[in-house]
């Protein structure tokens, strides 16, 4: 569950600096561009913030094994002007026989 964390402060942390560039070296934008992600921000409004830690250890971050074992789908709820926003980040990430993440892209950024 930890490596999960991690990936996600990863992805949160370069959403809110920008850093679009990490997130195409890793095929993250290969479901959703990064025009759609920050139109989708721009339109919500507010600025995006880390997410705190304690977060992780409540509803804001849901986590669903694939049913064939093949990874995970993450809803993560998104941090704006550091309050909790019902704008939800969804990822999924797969991973090997070993549960490490192998691959990961962003799937969606919506009001759940």
């Amino acid at each position: 569950m930890e490596e999960l964390i991690n990936l996600c402060k990863k992805v949160v942390e370069s959403l809110v600096h920008n850093n679009y560039e990490f997130l195409e070296q890793v095929n993250a934008l290969s479901r959703v561009s990064k025009e759609d992600i920050k139109r989708v921000l721009k339109e919500y409004g507010g600025t995006l913030s880390t997410i705190p830690d304690d977060a992780f250890n409540t509803n804001a971050f849901q986590v669903y094994k694939f049913k064939n074992d093949s990874g995970y789908g993450i809803d993560l709820d998104l941090w704006i002007n550091n309050c909790r926003s019902d704008l939800t980040l969804q990822l999924d990430v797969k991973t090997n026989e070993d549960d490490e993440i192998v691959s990961y892209i962003i799937d969606d950024i919506h009001v759940l």
